[in-house]
């Protein structure tokens, strides 16, 4: 059978302003009313919430053939944060979301969702500053630049100012802004003086005089910063074609690994970049992140509940088990799927 690439993909994008129980619920409501027809058991819509390279292992499954591949048809939307990922996975519109601290924190509240695979178990951004900042300690009261409250960026930085000593609550200050793109923009005017970025966007900081701190490589920080995110009533109905889409995702993350130009051009085209420079770095920084199995990391779900302590003072006490389900990345490991694809 010949695969040929299916590059189409949508663009959905809202803004919030907290993330209180009632956008839960509204959210739910207000994705549902988007909801597509989803009653072929091997028809996804899966979001995801980067335009970065971050998401190119779903770029590169997508125009590879890989879903098709293991009878999957899927459709892959753009939402630019993770909390409207979970809002679109709670009101039925999506089946697979990314997202996981978003995640974890819904289940704090006790909605039922499940992280299935995390593709990028570390803290997957660098740290870039204004040229004032020298270390973490500097960013004490100054403003910093995130996607959405609760999103990897978000849990990143209190990490960070736990680490360091500082209070959560009275050193840090943030700006929800979006995407990379909006959150150099906002550094260049002054609006911020620091936030995590791709490697394209650090790259941009770089040339114009800003500093980066510290790459994701050098922090190395477990971190379920992308995540494979499903409702768990979903998987109990459906345990086959998570399945089958972790294959096609295990599958895309080797390819990457082995057929470096073909997934700089795909990634370049999902960024709508030309300059295959920042196609290169973009790709050798994920790949560099980018674990062969995506085994849900339990120490970066660990990490996650002790920034949740001061909002669900028994987070920190739950085991990070309860927010997983690792047995299709086991499933696949016992199978030795990837030892056993071809070059």
């Amino acid at each position: 059978m010949t695969l040929r690439p299916r590059s189409e993909y949508h663009v959905v994008t809202m803004d919030i302003k907290s993330h209180k129980i009632s956008f839960w619920v509204a959210g739910a409501l207000l994705w549902g009313s988007f909801a597509a027809d989803s009653s072929a058991a091997d028809r996804l819509r899966v979001a995801y919430s980067a335009l970065n390279a971050s998401q190119s292992y779903l770029w590169v499954a997508q125009d590879m053939g890989f879903y098709r591949k293991y009878g999957l048809d899927v459709d892959l939307l753009y939402i630019n944060s993770g909390s409207m990922n979970i809002a679109a996975l709670l009101g039925g519109s999506i089946q697979i979301a990314g997202g996981g601290p978003v995640s974890i924190e819904a289940r704090l509240r006790g909605i039922k969702l499940l992280i299935l695979a995390s593709p990028l178990p570390f803290l997957a951004a660098n740290l870039v500053t204004s040229p004032e900042i020298k270390a973490v300690s500097d960013m004490k009261g100054k403003t910093g630049g995130i996607s959405r409250f609760g999103s990897s960026t978000d849990q990143g930085f209190r990490y960070l100012f736990r680490k360091a000593g500082l209070s959560v609550e009275s050193d840090l200050k943030l700006l929800q802004l979006g995407g990379d793109a909006s959150r150099l923009a906002a550094m260049k005017i002054g609006k911020i003086q620091y936030t995590f970025l791709g490697a394209a966007a650090t790259e941009q900081a770089k040339t114009l005089g800003y500093r980066v701190l510290a790459t994701a490589q050098q922090m190395a920080i477990p971190f379920p910063w992308t995540s494979v995110v499903v409702d768990e009533s979903w998987l109990v109905a459906n345990r086959e074609v998570p399945y089958r889409y972790l294959k096609s995702l295990t599958e895309s993350i080797w390819f990457m690994k082995h057929h470096r130009a073909e997934s700089e051009r795909i990634i370049g085209r999902y960024m709508k970049t030309s300059d295959p420079q920042l196609g290169r770095m973009e790709y050798e920084f994920v790949t560099s992140l980018l674990p062969d199995y995506a085994v849900p990391t339990l120490e970066g779900i660990r990490l996650i509940l002790e920034n949740f302590g001061k909002e669900y003072p028994d987070a920190p006490r739950r085991d990070p088990k309860e927010f997983v389900d690792g047995s299709f990345i086991e499933r696949l490991k016992s199978e030795r799927f990837v030892e056993n694809l071809k070059l």
